[in-house]
């Protein structure tokens, strides 16, 4: 059977590599954890200098809390009674961020602070180009900043937004325009915001694929990046991320040899999903990926590669692992050759 397997001698030079560069850029670091949602890699980044954690499940922050992660942003929106409920509880013990982008929302989260005895703090949701979830910029996130500001049992506390839609510009100069475009609404609606008389401490942004640049904006107080402590081929390869290197890989055996240039491997989309970034092989020079269904992988070999036997292993360096972690029970936890543990993979629901 495949089998997933995260070297965590890689995965925690990678984490120091980013948290070098964050404190570099005066930031703080406040890592998103949906690829992994493990409590013991949380608890590493924080021994890392991360201040807190980034979800995007309540059953995330619930796992992250009861660790004792001391700050948590649900990057997300809450609007069924018993996830606010459960909120509320972590709110009591943990410091909790959460988000709004529209009154009604807050209306709710009001009235569940008021019933759990809590006090929730809220981060402006803003849509600086995504088009996903977020209020306009300036005019309306400050309207709706005062008019949270209001509500008994809520406190602002700042904005958010994320500048994905960004990550992939192949120019860097370009990438960085945008990007500072993007962020620049943030500054924008900051401005807006202190002038009305609302407090804005915390602008947080910047993910896997741009922390870099977002990071040298001044109005960024801390970045999101979180998913690149595993080294995707997605950041590496189509964002532009450094200096990090594939800790995750999913190891298959070779099933098949239907002809001498190809060789099939009982892993498929069902064990790592390809549709961000596609996987590729690792350490068998002249194989590679050349197409994927449920349950198989066929690779193109040439040179030495062809000799590859039935039986023999085949390791696939995963390119997104947000997508790919998930589809697995367990993860084989290695350092070096060495395996040393085995980790249960975490529901996210």
């Amino acid at each position: 059977m495949p089998e997933l397997r995260l070297d965590l001698d890689v995965m925690e030079s990678n984490a120091k590599r980013i948290a070098a560069q964050i404190a570099s850029l005066g930031k703080l670091w406040r890592p998103h954890v949906k690829a992994h949602c493990e409590p013991r890699i949380a608890q590493t980044l924080v021994e890392l200098g991360a201040t807190g954690i980034t979800a995007a499940t309540v059953n995330e922050v619930e796992v992250m809390s009861s660790a004792g992660i001391p700050s948590i942003l649900f990057a997300h929106i809450a609007v069924d009674q018993n996830q606010l409920t459960r909120l509320a509880r972590v709110s009591q013990q943990t410091d909790l961020l959460l988000c709004a982008d529209h009154f009604v929302q807050a209306e709710r989260y009001s009235k569940t602070a008021q019933q759990c005895g809590t006090e929730f703090h809220v981060l402006i949701d803003i849509d600086i180009g995504m088009k996903r979830s977020g209020c306009r910029p300036r005019v309306d996130a400050t309207q709706l900043a005062l008019a949270v500001d209001k509500l008994p049992g809520l406190r602002v506390a700042g904005i958010f937004g994320y500048e994905g839609h960004l990550l992939t510009i192949a120019d860097a100069a370009q990438k960085e325009r945008a990007v500072f475009d993007s962020i620049g609404m943030l500054e924008q609606s900051r401005d807006a915001m202190t002038a009305a008389g609302i407090e804005c401490d915390v602008i947080s942004a910047g993910g896997s694929g741009s922390f870099w640049i977002t990071g040298r904006h001044p109005a960024v107080t801390e970045l999101q990046a979180g998913g690149g402590i595993f080294g995707d081929l997605f950041y590496s390869q189509q964002c532009g991320l450094t200096g990090v290197q594939p800790a995750l890989t999913v190891v298959a055996d070779v099933v098949s040899r239907p002809c001498l240039d190809r060789a099939i491997v009982n892993t498929g989309r069902k064990a790592i999903n390809p549709v961000v970034c596609p996987p590729q092989v690792a350490n068998l020079k002249g194989a590679s990926v050349d197409s994927m269904s449920a349950e198989h992988t066929s690779l193109n070999l040439s040179g030495q590669s062809r000799d590859l036997r039935i039986g023999q292993q085949v390791a696939l360096h995963v390119g997104y692992s947000d997508h790919s972690i998930l589809m697995h029970r367990t993860i084989e936890i290695y350092r070096g050759e060495s395996k040393v543990d085995t980790w249960d993979v975490i529901r996210q629901t």
